[in-house]
């Protein structure tokens, strides 16, 4: 009887605590479907603050509020996307022009943090490249009713490592 080999022989001794723009917890989560609204050509990455946008309509969407529009969300991160470069040069965590792009505008979710925040501080974002961060953050723009969940450097016990990574919770009440 012929007996097949293992399908995987390697594993990490550690599960990943998070992706950027993964979501974080089970708490109430609203996301919503938005356009790519990229005029640089170079794409809008996971894990980035987006507001209102213009080119393809009401759901438009652009990286950070280089439209002068209104926050909308962050963008989630999308486990579809292809791990190949497209004929513009695009790879995997970046959403092209006027592709559908996931956009959380309530809950917690992992984001890559420029700087050292605190969990239970307000949170910011850069209005031209969409990173958050803290209020030193450059071009800094407030996300109210949102604040920081961890901390970064992360707080935790030392086993506990959290890769650069820090979450944020976005909502009515943000508690």
């Amino acid at each position: 009887m012929f007996q097949s080999g293992p399908l995987q022989t390697v594993y990490t001794q550690y599960i990943n605590v998070g992706q950027v723009g993964m979501r974080a917890s089970m708490v109430t989560w609203v996301t919503d479907n938005r356009l790519c609204d990229d005029p640089t050509g170079v794409g809008i990455g996971f894990g980035l603050a987006v507001s209102q946008g213009t080119t393809h309509g009401d759901k438009s969407a652009v990286i950070g509020q280089v439209s002068g529009g209104e926050f909308v969300g962050i963008t989630c991160s999308d486990p579809t996307l292809a791990n190949l470069a497209d004929v513009a040069g695009m790879f995997t965590d970046k959403y092209s022009d006027s592709e559908n792009m996931a956009v959380a505008s309530m809950g917690d979710i992992w984001v890559a943090p420029v700087g050292i925040v605190a969990a239970g501080n307000p949170v910011y974002y850069n209005s031209v490249t969409g990173q958050l961060g803290p209020s030193s953050i450059s071009n800094a723009v407030i996300l109210t009713n949102a604040r920081w969940m961890t901390s970064l450097p992360n707080s935790q016990p030392s086993y506990i490592n959290f890769n650069g990574l820090a979450v944020v919770r976005l909502g009515a009440s943000a508690q």
